[in-house]
This record gives structure tokens, C-alpha cells and sequence, in this order.
């Protein structure tokens, strides 16, 4: 019988014993590089994502500012285009036929002037580090008021309680019309947009009602993202581009508050919470 002494002493035994070793260390050493290379490609591919989305950066910061150009180059021709049509208008001289033309003309310069206005409120929301707004003493009532006279669409405005505050009216009155416009798109046919306002508390809430086809669920986690639109359409009558509700989320948040959106059961309501702001002084000037 061979003993364990004499199987290590055996020449066999020590050559397989080495050749083990040999293999062992070998796959080490490959194991090893495969790790290295392993991870400059790894490094690599991290290189060329960062390139990639410095690339697609820069692409979205250059579409962003061409907007915003284009869009600020527009709006003297276009208000002088508006400002000829008012005059013709005033003037009294046309018949129906040309009248309605000239209307037309004036309508659809106001829907441009709205999405130029969007176009470059998107320019200084995501270049500018967000909205600017100016607060100053603002009753609610009033801006309700200017925002309701501006639809011919049925609009039922609800006020309870003191709706006052240290706010931007003239930036709330574009949101609150932004979002009244879009519960009147979105709205079933011969049913009312409902407007409430109510204290609670320090803050303010405002929700924005219609009745209609609920806004998919899908799109609802990302119904405040720009270029965005509760259902596709072929053509929108108001000019829409998607960036109503967008904008309309970046001024809440620049007074600090919130805008959520909730639809089931055959009804779509927005909810803003705005702080009355009181702590700030009026005239006060901030972006988010």
C-alpha cells in the first residue's frame, strides 16, 4: 500500500501538482487582464454616453434658444399685422364678406401671439432656471373676473372666502387661462367649466372642473411635461402646442405651490395650491 509520503515524493505526482499550479496561475493572470480590459471598456462606454448626452444637451439648449429667437423676432411682425387688421376693422369701410376676413386674420394673429408668447416663456423656463414673476398685493375676485371675460364658452366661477395674497396676478391670470382653456378644449359639449377658489388655511386653492373623456393614464404621470397633450389630436382650433398645462405648472411653482391633476368618473379636475406669499414683501422678485 503507498503511502501519502510516498505519493508526494512520486515525480508524477509533483510534475501534475506543478502543472495545477501552472494552469491555476495562468487563469489567474487571464482572469485578471479579462477584469482590466473589462473595465476600460467599461470606462469607454461611460465616455461615449457622456459625449452622447453632452451632444444631445447642447442640441436641446441650441432648439431651445432658436425658439426663443425666433419666437422674440416674431412678435413685432406679427403685431403690426394685428394692429393693420384692427385699424381696417375700426374704419368701418368693408363689407361682411371682407370684415370676416380681416376677423379671421385678427383671430389667428392672436393664436400665433399665444404661441409665441408659450414658445419663449419655454425658452426662459428651461434656459433662464425658471419663471420670473413679480408679487404684489392681488385679490383673486379680479383676476377671476379678467380670466372668465376672455372665453365665450361657459364658465362657472365659484369664490369663497378671501382669496388675497402677495402674488404675480399677471402671470396667475395666464395660468388660470391656460388651464380654463384647456378644460374648455378637453370639455364635453354643452357642459360648463367649473372655476373654484377657497382658502385653506395660509394657502389658496384653486381647482379647474370639465366634464369629459378622462385623460389617459398613461399620460397622466407626465401631463405637465412641455409638448405634451391630454389626447392626440389632428389639429388643435386653439392653437395649442402642448405647452398650456407646462407653463401653466412652471408659474405655480415659481410662487412655491403645486399643481396636480386628477381625472376619473367622467370628470378632470386641476388642482393649484398656492402660500399667499405674505412672508415676502410686495414687488419681490424670485425664479424657482
Amino acid at each position: 500500500m503507498t503511502t501519502k509520503r510516498e505519493q508526494d515524493d512520486d515525480p508524477t505526482t509533483k510534475q501534475k501538482l506543478i502543472d495545477d499550479q501552472r494552469e491555476a496561475n495562468a487563469q489567474m493572470v487571464s482572469a485578471t487582464i479579462r477584469a482590466h480590459e473589462l473595465a476600460d471598456e467599461a470606462e469607454a462606454a461611460r465616455d461615449r454616453a457622456e459625449d452622447s448626452q453632452r451632444a444631445l444637451n447642447a442640441v436641446a439648449e441650441f432648439r431651445e434658444l432658436f425658439i426663443g429667437v425666433v419666437g422674440h423676432d416674431l412678435r413685432t411682425p406679427l403685431g403690426s399685422i394685428l394692429i393693420s387688421a384692427g385699424m381696417l376693422l375700426q374704419r368701418g369701410r368693408l363689407d361682411d364678406r371682407d370684415a370676416e376676413a380681416v376677423a379671421r386674420i385678427i383671430r389667428s394673429s392672436q393664436r400665433m401671439t399665444r404661441m409665441i408668447g408659450q414658445l419663449l416663456d419655454l425658452t426662459q423656463a428651461r434656459l433662464g432656471g425658471g419663471l420670473l414673476i413679480e408679487r404684489k398685493p392681488t385679490d383673486l375676485r379680479e383676476t377671476f373676473r379678467n380670466v372668465v371675460e376672455q372665453f365665450e364658452a361657459a364658465i362657472q366661477p365659484e369664490v369663497e372666502g378671501d382669496v388675497t395674497g402677495n402674488w404675480d396676478q399677471d402671470r396667475l391670470a395666464q395660468a388660470l387661462s391656460n388651464l380654463v382653456r384647456n378644460a374648455i378644449e378637453y370639455a364635453t359639449p354643452g357642459t360648463a367649466v367649473v372655476v373654484k377658489a377657497s382658502a385653506d388655511g395660509a394657502d389658496l386653492v384653486v381647482e379647474v372642473s370639465n366634464q369629459g373623456d378622462p385623460i389617459p393614464a398613461d399620460v397622466l404621470p407626465v401631463i405637465f411635461e412641455p409638448f405634451r397633450r391630454e389626447r392626440q389630436r389632428e389639429k388643435s382650433a386653439t392653437g395649442n402646442l402642448g405647452l398650456g398645462l407646462y407653463i401653466a405648472h412652471q408659474i405655480v411653482l415659481s410662487h412655491g405651490g403645486t399643481l396636480d391633476a386628477r381625472s376619473a368618473a367622467g370628470t378632470t379636475t386641476f388642482v393649484m395650491r398656492l402660500p399667499r406669499g405674505d412672508e415676502i414683501g410686495a414687488g419681490a422678485s424670485r425664479r424657482r
